[in-house]
């Protein structure tokens, strides 16, 4: 790549036009930028990897902070290797279930309604991985793809975007099931009281879910770093003598990491900082 870069595409006139491969925020790549088009004069002036440097310090800039590998990378290199399955044949083949069907024991539950809507009332043993923009990659980040696993959303509409959703990655075999919102709905998870822990931190166990680089400026002393991904892998290294508090940067994380931790702790108070994260920022 060292090389490449510079006896091609350096070599180029300054006014020809570069496109990215990736949209910004990717996970193939740090420091994505969000412009969909430059130039090669531009990258010159402005990218890092592209200003003057011997190979070796090309190759440890490149590899520092990159941003971690979700778990379906690897499995959709091999799919699409070998040629992915039929898109819409995938979808329609997800098994829907009735409002009477109950989620298989041992079975992983996505629960992907919003949060406030989970605490209020959500199956046992679910997870609250919300629908939203990345759905697909968190879900790919902590499911395994050999793992299956149910959906649940609050209406039809929302059920099937969630399961194009996770289509999109290759793990609609891995649905077991896709079911709407039941009417009985037994566990309830606390509300946090930000206050509390604005002027008394100390009382709980604060668990820090974002990745390494954001975590590198800490909102919390002594908060316990266990990055989202490798959360359901680490639970067991969090103590339980104190109240549980997660947090992440913005509140999408930690709903589901929330939901993570009580699961495999069920002894202990577990509450989610949410969006209030934000005053701590």
């Amino acid at each position: 790549l060292y090389q490449s870069l510079r006896q091609k595409l350096m070599t180029l006139p300054a006014t020809t036009r570069v496109y990215p491969a990736h949209g910004p925020g990717s996970l193939c790549g740090k420091t994505t930028s969000p412009d969909l088009d430059s130039t090669i004069g531009k990258e010159l002036a402005s990218n890092y990897a592209l200003q003057a440097m011997p190979e070796a310090e090309f190759v440890r800039q490149l590899l520092a902070d990159q941003p971690f590998v979700p778990r379906y990378f690897g499995y959709d290199v091999q799919l699409n290797k070998q040629g992915a399955p039929s898109f819409e044949a995938g979808v329609r083949a997800v098994p829907r279930l009735g409002s009477a069907a109950a989620p298989a024991p041992g079975v992983l539950l996505l629960d992907t309604r919003p949060a406030a809507e989970f605490r209020a009332g959500h199956l046992p043993g679910a997870v609250n991985l919300m629908d939203g923009g990345k759905f697909e990659t968190w879900l790919g980040s902590v499911i395994a793809p050999d793992e299956p696993f149910y959906l649940l959303a609050e209406t039809q509409i929302q059920l099937d975007a969630v399961i194009r959703k996770a289509a999109k990655i290759g793990y609609e075999p891995l649905i077991k099931g896709a079911l709407l919102t039941p009417v009985h709905l037994p566990a309830t998870s606390p509300a946090v009281d930000v206050e509390a822990v604005r002027t008394h931190p100390g009382q709980f166990t604060i668990v820090d879910i974002r990745n390494r680089t954001e975590a590198a400026k800490p909102l919390f002393k002594s908060a316990l770093l266990i990055p989202f991904p490798e959360l359901r892998e680490r639970v067991g290294e969090i103590p339980t003598n104190k109240p549980v508090l997660v947090h992440c940067a913005g509140g999408y994380r930690s709903a589901a990491g929330a939901s993570i931790v009580q699961n495999a702790l069920p002894e202990v108070k577990v509450y989610d900082l949410g969006e209030a994260v934000k005053e701590w920022e």
